[in-house]
């Protein structure tokens, strides 16, 4: 009886550590502080219990700081270690250590960033690590103070986090707050807001921008959008042409402008410093071609001012989260470019799926107009005439994509495939289409619970019919009817067998691109039954 006792105590504990983050932050404070001529401070200060090995052989062994030398420093103001016993383990020297920033390590023009990583010593379970710094940006090179705060931290809950704004007298504070009702303190130009008992943060694949399950504050003494985007509108007169390689054969506006896109995707290296660490300055084209990359403010930029050389109508435009009410730089989802009413993304060639996100993003000329979006649900009509004998399978199809996302929006396809044999048995895979389908999405290895929303690129509705002829063979697949039907869309799918024949019919839609996590097992079970390995198979024997 003691022994059963004991292993119910050891199981009960064992249940409690597994169900702990890694991390427990007893403390995060992030405090701004505008002064009168411009300056900027921001103090940070964490209080961390770390509860797992992982905690901190892996996720929160280091902190990681980013400023830029040319216009900030940095001081550390406390950094130790209490252990479980109460010892305290103050940060030696040699744990504080400069480094070149890994998204600046191939870009030399912005090698005036640094990276202070702080090594935390002394830990162990249980042990408590305390760190406060201060970023100190210099008066007068940025025209804004602009916060973006998540409140969350993968890995780690947290008891308390505050978010602390300073401004002058006089000065205004425009700010949104998604995912909490937590409202600020507001004393003067003082304004504090309080998060208590915030859980960590999953980090889910496929989470919409701005709807990330944790809460997201945004802020700027900005007056208007406008003035947030005014750096991006400075241009020199300097003539810059794209590699007239890229433009052979470019004997059309829309293929001109492909060009272009190319050249800017493929041509140039792409550098992940965000505007921010850049006191929102942006290089010129001439300076992005000579040295082959560019941020992706600057590659946008760049394809404008291509395009427009070859008298294309482009504009560099910002896509921003809908969720996000207050929008400023620091904030931006994307930045694209505008030309004959197609988005194209500096990310990859093509054309931008934004166009049927509306949903949850939102675009912006550099003059901070909103642009309109006419979105349109996709439709994909496929079907397939298919010869299947006992060595090969001879297939004949064709699909529709509408809206197109290609010049045609109407496909045909031939192919010759060699099924799987086993066991004197011929094992035939439905074909898909070449691209558009939502197969292409990867949605066949989806996680059982959901905290975040799910973002699928946009809504769809896809109808394939299957015509299988056999020839020397007989089918010994048997018959199916299934379906589903719920508030998240519907899903049916049939195979008949007909003589010499087997008809397969598929048919999927989904009436939202964006799935609540309230939503989000209706969305499994249909896809669920959608990625069904047997129900995309014929299998045949001969005769």
């Amino acid at each position: 009886m003691k022994r059963n006792i004991m292993i119910i105590v050891a199981m009960i504990f064992a249940m409690q550590l597994f169900a702990a983050a890694d991390g427990t932050y007893k403390s995060i404070v992030s405090e701004y502080t505008l002064a009168p001529d411009g300056g900027i401070t921001q103090r940070v200060s964490k209080v961390l219990k770390y509860n797992t090995h992982h905690s901190f052989f892996s996720l929160f062994g280091e902190t990681f700081v980013v400023y830029n030398s040319e216009y900030q420093s940095v001081k550390v103001d406390t950094s130790y270690t209490v252990q479980k016993d109460g010892t305290v383990i103050v940060t030696p020297q040699n744990a504080f250590n400069y480094v070149l920033p890994s998204m600046a390590a191939k870009a030399p023009d912005y090698n005036k960033l640094t990276e202070l990583v702080i090594t935390h010593t002394g830990l162990e379970l249980g042990a408590t690590a305390f760190l406060d710094y201060t970023i100190a940006t210099e008066a007068g090179v940025v025209g804004s103070l602009d916060i973006e705060e998540t409140i969350g931290v993968a890995g780690a809950d947290i008891e308390k986090y505050q978010v602390i704004v300073n401004v002058p007298q006089g000065v205004s504070l425009r700010w949104s707050l998604h995912g909490s009702n937590v409202k600020p303190v507001v004393k003067g130009g003082r304004y504090v807001w309080t998060f208590n008992n915030v859980k960590s943060a999953k980090g889910e694949a496929n989470t919409p921008c701005g709807y990330g399950g944790v809460p997201r504050l945004s802020a700027t003494t900005a007056a208007a959008l406008a003035e947030n985007l005014m750096p991006l509108t400075v241009q020199t007169l300097d003539l810059c042409r794209a590699p007239r390689n890229y433009l052979a054969g470019a004997d059309n506006n829309k293929k001109r402008a492909e060009a272009v896109q190319k050249y800017i995707v493929q041509g140039l290296a792409s550098c992940k410093v965000p505007p921010y660490l850049t006191a929102n300055c942006v290089r010129q084209c001439k300076r992005v071609m000579e040295t082959a990359y560019g941020t992706e403010a600057e590659k946008a930029l760049a394809m404008t001012r291509l395009m427009r050389a070859e008298g294309l109508q482009a504009q560099t435009v910002v896509a921003f989260p809908a969720a996000v009410e207050v929008k400023s730089l620091r904030n931006v989802a994307e930045y694209l470019v505008l030309c004959d009413g197609v988005f194209y993304s500096v990310r990859k060639v093509g054309e931008s799926p934004l166009r049927w996100q509306s949903s949850h993003y939102s675009v912006y000329d550099l003059a901070g107009n909103k642009i309109e979006m006419s979105p349109s649900d996709t439709e994909i009509e496929f079907s397939a005439d298919v010869t299947l004998s006992p060595r090969k399978a001879v297939v004949n199809g064709e699909y529709t994509v509408t809206p197109s996302r290609t010049a045609n929006n109407k496909e045909k396809f031939s192919e010759e495939v060699t099924p799987y044999e086993n066991s004197g048995y011929t094992i035939y895979k439905l074909p898909l289409p070449v691209s558009g389908s939502m197969d292409r999405w990867g949605l066949n290895k989806l996680s059982k619970e959901r905290s975040a929303a799910f973002e699928i690129p946009y809504k769809v509705n896809e109808t394939y019919e299957y015509k299988i002829k056999l020839d020397g063979v007989q089918s010994v697949t048997k018959n199916v009817k299934k379906s589903v039907k719920n508030s998240v869309g519907s899903l049916s799918v049939s195979i008949v067998n007909d003589g010499g024949s087997v008809v397969v019919k598929r048919l999927i839609s989904l009436n939202m691109n964006v799935i609540p996590a309230s939503k989000y097992k209706e969305f499994l079970e249909i896809m669920r039954l959608w990625n069904n390995d047997n129900l995309r198979k014929i299998v045949v024997k001969k005769q």
